[in-house]
């Protein structure tokens, strides 16, 4: 079992609290919308209602999130899972509609990053083809989840479809109300859940179906669709020198988070890179322990989470139009959670396992 981490600055986090109290009429009409349905127990539902009104509150996308919600008991050590689905985009169409989105300084430079043909390369390795890092070009589709899709336009806004399903463990302390901080020994329920729907809304990377099916399994041809858009943030000086567009490599070497098409670091060694051949954290999440954001891999109970201005930026520059300003959020100082997107969340250090 995974002991918990120490915090130093878990007071200052409170403040997060004052805008999961404010959400409700903060949002414009004709916005953002997560149905969630019933999980048959109130105070999930009652969190699950609070952290979708977080991202209500911060974004303002004309579209309807379809959420099947569950709090029920899991597999031992898993505290929580969950599971996008996910539509294929063509590189043309996704630039074209992710332009028609745009309405940010970041969407414009994102969207002039973007490569300018029909097809697009990676630096990729651990593949059939050639374990060696190697230059993958004339990729010509990539993926990104429904969610995502719904938000600039390629999938039907109101479209009834499951957009993703969330579970959370039934056997495990859960603090429902972050306002008096989270007690010990207990996980913060909405914290987490924000954290979740974040993978839903997008926060994803497609170097996990690298780490999970590489080397002997998967060829290059194989694994070329299978690129998310926020890959398009993921980069490395060996990466823009081999001209690639993406760094979508395993192992322990530094991805940066740049949002530019030139690999213009935001944050130097922002991603992790991979639970079996990297380092031991799913793709689809913040370094870990640097404190990025709330879409970091690890947690540590008793503590309140809080949404930075990183993770807000990740989110709009794949598409989601922001209402509240990145200096509207407060700082995280050093608050961090365990979690695992894609495939659940666990206890203890060790692969996760598809649910």
């Amino acid at each position: 079992m995974l002991a918990p981490e120490r915090f130093t600055s878990i007071r200052q986090q409170f403040a997060a609290v004052a805008m999961i109290a404010s959400m409700g009429s903060a949002a414009p009409a004709h916005a953002l919308l997560f149905n969630l349905t019933d999980t048959g127990n109130a105070q999930a539902n009652a969190g699950f209602e609070a952290a979708a009104g977080f991202w209500e509150t911060l974004f303002i996308d004309p579209i309807e999130v379809n959420i099947t919600t569950g709090f029920t008991a899991l597999p031992p050590g898993v505290l929580g899972s969950a599971g996008s689905s996910y539509i294929t985009s063509s590189l043309s169409d996704m630039r074209t509609a992710l332009d028609n989105d745009a309405s940010s300084a970041d969407d414009a430079t994102m969207v002039a990053g973007l490569p300018g043909g029909n097809t697009y390369s990676k630096w990729i390795n651990n593949t059939s083809t050639n374990p060696a890092a190697h230059l993958q070009t004339g990729v010509p589709d990539l993926r990104m989840t429904r969610a995502n899709g719904k938000a600039i336009g390629l999938v039907t806004a109101s479209d009834v479809a499951t957009d993703a399903e969330i579970s959370f463990s039934s056997l495990f302390n859960w603090d429902f109300d972050p306002s008096d901080g989270i007690d010990v020994g207990a996980f913060d329920f909405i914290g987490v859940a924000i954290h979740e729907l974040g993978h839903a809304m997008g926060f994803t990377s497609g170097v996990d179906i690298l780490d999970i099916n590489g080397t002997a399994r998967f060829s290059d041809s194989q694994f070329a669709p299978f690129a998310t858009l926020l890959d398009f943030t993921r980069c490395s000086a060996t990466s823009q020198n081999a001209g690639a567009d993406m760094d979508w490599t395993v192992g322990p070497a530094a991805k940066d988070f740049a949002i530019d098409g030139n690999c213009t670091a935001l944050v130097n060694n922002a991603w992790s890179t991979g639970v079996n051949f990297g380092d031991g954290r799913q793709a689809s999440h913040w370094k870990d322990n640097l404190g990025i954001g709330i879409m970091d891999p690890t947690l540590a109970s008793g503590s309140v989470a809080i949404v930075t201005d990183r993770d807000i930026q990740a989110l709009d520059v794949i598409g989601w139009t922001r209402q509240a300003s990145p200096q509207d959020i407060p700082n995280p100082g050093t608050t961090l959670l365990l979690l695992s997107g894609l495939l659940g969340l666990r206890v203890a250090r060790r692969r996760a396992r598809a649910s």
